[in-house]
């Protein structure tokens, strides 16, 4: 099992009080199970596991019971005792019993002082198909994506070179062979991507022969998923969908004939909806906010992401190719690949809330400016440009300075960690250059 970063957002919410139950949201095979077994061995003296994808335990827990009935089957069927402080009872795939949905509530209510946690991999989706109350105000939320590329610097156990990236600063000169390193570090992970069977494999056998099979098999999974969550009439629009993203991940796209299809916009609207509520894919809406706060557009087309990056290598046929580096990472990260991981490693460090990621683009009329993400933190508007290369094309970022005020310019690239100014005619911009392989410490900067 990974150590992950969320760990320390469980450990954070263990040490409240008396804590609302926490639901750790997360599309499939992101690692919700073993990040909350692995938390458990570290922080509680016994676990009380219970697999709702199981049917033994699902038919437990059909119908609506009490906390004394709860507590009662755990102590016949599960032979243990619920210890206030000591226990963590660890409620899996959690839409599968409404009835524990339910429950949640009163767990809060009424035994604040016992640690509970709930994962769920299609919650929205299946409240949404059966129609049941979920506890508004009882819970709250942490949000587990696709491991970042720190996370897979940990997990390959390059502990001194991620001591030396978490140590740097603006103010220090990385040193060229480290740097170098690094992006060949990154570069691997972005080949490779972030899911925790992938990565847990590649370690393993030290090369990538079995990849395929587990990238193919996760696909497929997510297909079959389809058919819990919704009717056999709009399946096919979310099969098609989970098929085609991939192939369009880091570039905007309409929803009418998406993917060259016969589809009607209404249709394909609904579907991406629900896939995002999965978390398989995240829609970046447009905006040509130029100050607090910032609208998204929803009419005007969208930026896709997909879950991760190696998934989108392997939909797209050039995963062979370049996990055994027969072309190159210079030509492999002009484009859409950069965008994907870009966001991708984003999103992933907003463990406590869902972002709210938006690209910049002025209307047609004003210009075709456009920057690739847009976000708010720390009360700024935060502005990124992702460069293939150490490129120093910046015309519309430097254009979205021209416009807006209170904002933070960002050029994600191959270069250096550097502050700079940059002067266009009579005006001044503060730049911070960031590389790729500082992605995760993006907003400590």
């Amino acid at each position: 099992m990974f150590s992950r970063k969320i760990l320390d957002h469980l450990n954070n919410w263990k040490s409240k009080k008396n804590p609302k139950p926490l639901l750790l949201r997360g599309a499939r095979q992101v690692g919700k199970t073993s990040a909350c077994l692995l938390f458990a061995e570290k922080h509680f003296q016994n676990l009380i596991h219970i697999n709702l994808e199981k049917a033994d335990h699902q038919r437990l827990f059909r119908e609506n019971i009490s906390l004394e009935d709860f507590e009662q089957i755990v102590q016949i069927k599960f032979k243990k005792q619920i210890t206030p402080h000591q226990t963590l009872v660890f409620l899996d795939e959690i839409q599968n019993s409404p009835a524990l949905i339910k429950l949640l509530r009163f767990f809060y209510e009424e035994r604040p002082e016992l640690r509970v946690i709930a994962a769920g991999s299609l919650l929205e989706t299946m409240i949404e198909k059966e129609g049941f109350s979920f506890p508004v105000g009882r819970v709250e939320s942490a949000y587990l994506y696709p491991l970042d590329f720190f996370e897979f610097l940990e997990a390959k156990r390059e502990n001194e070179l991620l001591r030396a990236l978490k140590n740097t600063s603006p103010a220090k000169q990385i040193p060229d062979a480290i740097h170098k390193e690094a992006l060949k570090q990154f570069y691997e992970y972005v080949m490779v991507g972030g899911m925790p069977e992938v990565v847990k494999s590649y370690f393993e056998y030290k090369n990538t022969e079995n990849l395929g099979s587990i990238y193919g098999s996760l696909l497929t999974g997510f297909g079959e998923d389809v058919f819990k969550y919704s009717s056999h009439a709009s399946a096919k629009y979310l099969n098609f969908i989970i098929d085609q993203v991939p192939l369009f991940a880091g570039t905007t796209v309409t929803y009418e004939k998406f993917g060259n299809s016969n589809f009607r916009s209404r249709e394909m609207s609904r579907a991406f909806s629900t896939l995002e509520k999965t978390m398989l894919l995240y829609q970046v809406q447009a905006t040509r906010s130029t100050e607090l706060p910032l609208v998204g557009q929803p009419k005007r087309v969208k930026k896709l992401l997909f879950l991760d990056v190696g998934l989108v290598n392997y939909r797209m046929g050039i995963q062979e190719e370049y996990l055994n580096f027969k072309a190159s990472l210079n030509d492999f990260y002009r484009g859409r690949i950069a965008e994907q991981v870009v966001g991708q490693n984003i999103l992933a460090q907003f463990t406590d809330r869902p972002p709210n990621l938006l690209y910049w683009a002025k209307e047609r009329p004003e210009g075709d400016a456009e920057v690739d993400f847009c976000l708010v933190q720390s009360g700024r508007i935060v502005a990124i440009e992702v460069k293939a290369g150490t490129a120093n094309n910046l015309r519309s970022l430097l254009s979205f300075a021209h416009h807006t005020k209170n904002h933070t310019l960002m050029r994600i690239y191959a270069g250096t960690l550097k502050r700079e100014k940059i002067k266009v005619g009579s005006e001044s911009f503060d730049l911070l250059s960031i590389p790729f392989y500082l992605l995760p410490r993006m907003f400590e900067f």
